[in-house]
Formats: structure tokens, sequence, C-alpha cells
């Protein structure tokens, strides 16, 4: 008996190479009785001589698993279309004592081990333990634990152990070596990898360095991280980074109909910079400037700096303009504060400053009733999430980000507009904001990934009962065209609510090169003193982004239809895009 406890499934490598890829149906004989649902997992089972071998260990480790131990393949004989094996069951086995109370009182709750007495043997729950004894002790200073069982004893059907840990030498991370040209500094590098000198030696965050780095856009490996365990219990361990090209400069160029010139093209363009730690500290300088229309145009500057005084803050600030004509001017100032939870994953801290005026001459702005000279400051809050396997051209994953703010907003020379408003007498309102943004990538079938996407916009402002909430047209959110909704011209919708279905279907032919079509639709809602505007426009089309040596070149095709008027082709907005990494 002693020896058949050790007894295991053994195949001769000769005769699997005799009999292997000829079907067989399997017979499985033996003189005890077998439990049911084991019978029912082999009866009309047939294979070739690799899938019986494998049924056969899977037959075994069952019987194991439900306490008899010892049950072994004792004999096998091929003929041409049967295979037979004898099986030995032998004994079941139940736990007499299975003593874990020399293990760490943590262990204890994480194994929450169910293995009582006259239960049958469950060898997957010791290795369970096992594992968990390891995982434990070698995420917490001893690379070198073993598990050693003591005490091992069997009393008829009883099998009696205890368990114990051999803990080995007590070890801390040394040093950390960067080999290669990466340029970046250990502080970023510490605090993105998870691993500092001087901390408890941690299997599992060594083990996920790899995964860490793959995240970061700048960096790359040339081959997996190393260690090197020395004298005084001390480990150094070794980085193999490359820089990887991040920074990206990109154009959009689009050609509209000129809806006041008929038969003529609107010609509208987009650049954007995007420069990724190129002072080695992981920052990042973002610059975009559009020209939506003939005499309307917006820029955005925004810089994020992370893991300020070796902590996990980080600081971003934005600044904005955009003129539309000569109707309004508005400016947009933020400072976050970010705590990183992961690489990409961060809560934060917002304040924002509103300001938006009315230019041009007098007589022409007494006439804007719908436009104003407001100001607002907001303070808010935000959690964004990436889990994207591939952020330029995902397969499958989830992004998400979600904010919330409120503040005061004043108007401005209220003697200038319609004497017909309710205001507050101090012009003084609270405002709120909201948003979210989700996109899904799911893949459906081989290179072909379904993307679902949402971005929806909320603002609100509250008075005195007996007064007037009144927005107006320069405050509201704008949307519209190829980076929102596609079909239509370039932030043409104004609203305060507002909510973008996006569906696509994509074909992925390489890593950064994609085919796709989509359907995009929006609700929004715009109330600007007392007119009320509810639509939902929807698009459709066509697109594709292909990588050459020069760059990702992107060109999209767009039908858009909105209120009741009909789809017509002449209105189809065509956008051509380039982006270049460096």
């Amino acid at each position: 008996m002693k020896y058949r406890f050790y007894i295991a499934l053994f195949i001769s490598f000769f005769g699997c190479l005799q009999v292997n890829g000829q079907k067989y149906n399997l017979i499985i004989e033996s003189d005890e009785r077998i439990p049911e649902d084991i019978i029912k997992s082999y009866q009309n089972f047939k294979g070739d001589s690799t899938a019986i071998y494998s049924k056969l260990e899977t037959i075994i480790l069952s019987l194991q698993n439900k306490g008899f131990i010892a049950a072994s393949i004792d004999q096998m004989q091929f003929d041409s279309v049967y295979v037979y094996a004898n099986l030995y069951r032998g004994q079941k086995f139940y736990w007499g004592k299975l003593d874990l109370s020399n293990l760490n009182l943590t262990i204890l709750n994480r194994i929450n081990s169910k293995e009582n007495s006259n239960q049958p043997i469950n060898l997957d729950a010791l290795k369970r333990i096992k594992k968990a004894v390891l995982s434990y002790y070698e995420n917490n200073g001893y690379p070198f634990a073993k598990v050693v069982l003591h005490n091992q004893e069997i009393q008829d059907s009883l099998f009696n152990v205890t368990v114990d840990v051999d803990k080995g030498d007590y070890y801390l991370l040394d040093s950390i070596i960067v080999k290669g040209d990466a340029k970046i500094s250990k502080n970023y590098l510490y605090r993105t990898l998870k691993v500092n000198p001087e901390m408890v030696f941690n299997q599992k965050q060594i083990n996920a360095i790899s995964k860490s780095i793959s995240d970061v856009s700048f960096l790359s490996e040339i081959k997996p991280a190393e260690i090197e365990f020395k004298q005084q219990q001390k480990v150094d361990l070794y980085l193999y980074l490359q820089n990887k090209k991040a920074n990206m400069f990109n154009g959009i160029i689009g050609f509209l109909p000129d809806n006041e010139t008929t038969g003529k093209l609107l010609i509208t363009g987009e650049l954007n910079l995007n420069l990724v730690n190129s002072f080695g500290k992981g920052e990042e300088i973002f610059l975009n400037w559009e020209k939506l229309e003939s005499s309307t145009q917006q820029l955005d500057v925004s810089l994020m700096y992370p893991y300020l005084f070796r902590t996990n803050l980080g600081l971003d600030t934005d600044f904005g303009l955009y003129k539309k004509d000569t109707t309004f001017l508005s400016l947009n100032a933020g400072l976050g504060l970010r705590w990183f939870l992961t690489y990409d994953d961060y809560i934060k801290l917002y304040y924002r400053y509103k300001n938006s005026s009315r230019i041009g001459n007098e007589k022409s702005t007494n006439i804007l009733v719908n436009y104003a000279d407001v100001k607002s400051n907001i303070l808010g809050a935000l959690y964004y999430v990436n889990a994207l396997d591939y952020k330029y051209n995902p397969r499958k994953g989830v992004e998400f980000n979600v904010f919330g703010g409120a503040g005061f907003k004043r108007i401005s020379n209220s003697n200038a507009l319609d004497d017909g408003l309710n205001l507050n007498a101090d012009n003084k309102t609270v405002e709120i904001e909201a948003g979210i943004e989700l996109n899904v990538y799911y893949p459906i079938y081989r290179n072909f990934v379904f993307h679902f996407g949402n971005t929806t916009r909320y603002l609100d402002q509250f008075v005195d009962e007996d007064k007037e909430a009144v927005l107006f047209e320069n405050e509201l959110y704008r949307f519209g065209g190829a980076n929102s909704l596609r079909g239509f011209d370039e932030s043409i919708f104004y609203a305060s609510v507002y909510s973008i279905q996006n569906a696509e279907v994509r074909y992925l032919f390489e890593q950064n090169s994609a085919f796709y079509i989509f359907w995009n639709g929006a609700y929004y809602y715009k109330n600007v003193t007392q007119v009320v505007t509810e639509d939902f426009p929807w698009g459709f089309g066509l697109g594709m982004n292909f990588q050459t040596k020069a760059g990702i070149f992107s060109l999209s095709y767009a039908l858009g239809k909105q209120f009741d008027n009909p789809i017509e082709i002449r209105t189809a907005k065509i956008h051509f895009g380039y982006i270049s990494r460096f």
C-alpha cells in the first residue's frame, strides 16, 4: 500500500509513437466499483493515443481528488479498434488530522481550509494550501521558503499530517540597475513598477514588471528583468530598457460643403502635438489647434507632471481659447491634482475657471441676446481607468472616465441683456457639471472587433426659487465633427445636455491599421434664454487607418441627418488624417 500511494500514470513514449494518429474506443476494466460520474466521463470516449492518455490521466486525478489517492492504471492493451485499460481504484482515504497550526494567521485566513476530519482526501486542496503558503512567503521576503509535511501517518483509512514551513533567509532589494538607453528618472520607475531599494523581496511585483513596462507608452523591454541574490540577504534587480517612439504629431484636413456658398468647399484643419517624457520625468505636453470655420479657431494646451515629491501625486494644468467668428471669445483654464492608482488609472481633484465674453461692435452685441459675458469657478473630482490591451488600436478592453463638479457663475454687464430675464440680484448662480466617457472593445471573430462608445455631458444651474436660471449659447458644450459626432461640421451643435453613442465594427489588419464601418447618434438638449431645442442627429459611414513608414494615415467618409432633413450625398464629410511618432 505504501508504494501505491506514490504510483502515477506512466506511458511508454515509444508505444505512443507507434499508435499515435489512429482513433480508438476506450474500454476501462476494474474489479472495484468506480464512481458513477467518472464512468460517465469516459463512456463512448473515442480518440487517438494522445487523447486516450490525456483522458486516463484526468480519470486518475479525479479519483485521487475523491480520496482514492493510490488510484492508477496497471495495464494497457491496444488492438486495431479498442484500448483496454485496467484501472486500480484502491482504498478511499479520509482526513484524520490536517494540522495547520504552525502556519501564519494571515495565511490561514487566505486559505480558509475546509478539509475537515472524516472528509475524503483532496490532493488539489493540498496543492492549493502549498501554493498559498509559498506565495505568501515569496512575496514577503522569503524567496526560498519550502512547505514541509511532518508526522505523516496512515491509520486504517485515515491520513494525518502536519503542515509546516521552512522559511529560509529573509531578503531585501538592494539596488535597481537600469541597462539600455532609456531616458527616465529612477523615481518614475520606482513608482510605476512599484519597486524600490530596501523594499522587502516580492516575487509578485517582480513578475509584474514586464506588464507594467508594456503599459508605459515611451519604454520597452530589451529582455525581461533579472535578479541576482547576493550575500547578506540582498538582491539586485536588473532592468533592460530602451526608449520607444511615443511623441505624436498628427493633423486632419477636412473638406466640407460651405453652407453659405453653395457649390464651394470649406477647408478646415486640426493639428495635434503630444510630447511624452521629453525631460525624462514621464511628463506629457499636449497642444491642439483647430480651424473649424473661416473665422473660427480653437487652441488648447495642457501639461501633466507625475509623481511629485516621490509620491503617487501628480499635477496637471490646461489652458484653452475658443474664438467664434466675431461673436464671442471663451477662455478655459484648469488645475488638477492626480493620485495615480496605476500607471494609467487615477483619481483627480480639479479647479476650473471659465470666462466667455461677447466681441464685436456694440450694436451687433446688443442684438445677440443669446450671448452674455459670464465667468465660472468650478471645483470637482474625476476618476479615470484604462484597461485596454493596446492604447492606439485596441482589440479588447475598457476605457472609462467619469467626473462631476460644482461652483458659482456670475453674469457681467447684465444691463445689456433682455429686460425680460428675471436674474438674481447679484447675478450669481450655482453651476454644476458632470460627464461620462466609456469605450468598450470586444473581439467578435479573428481580427474583427466591435467597439461601443458613449460620451455624455450635463450642465445645469440653480438660483433662488423666484428667479430664473439662464444659460447662454457661448457657455454651452460644443460637439460634432471627426472626433465626436461624425457626419457633421466641427462643433456645430451647442447643448447643455448631450449623449453620443458610437457603434463600430473594425477589421484590424495590422497593429496600427484598421478598416471600419460605423454608426453614431446623439441626443442633445439646448435651453438658451427660454428657447428649447431638442434633436437626435445621427450619422454613418466608413473609414480606415493604415500604417506606413512615414506614419499612420486615416481617411473617413460620413453622412449625417438632423431634424427632418433628408440625407444628401453633397453634404458628406470627408476627413484626411496623419499621425507621426517620433
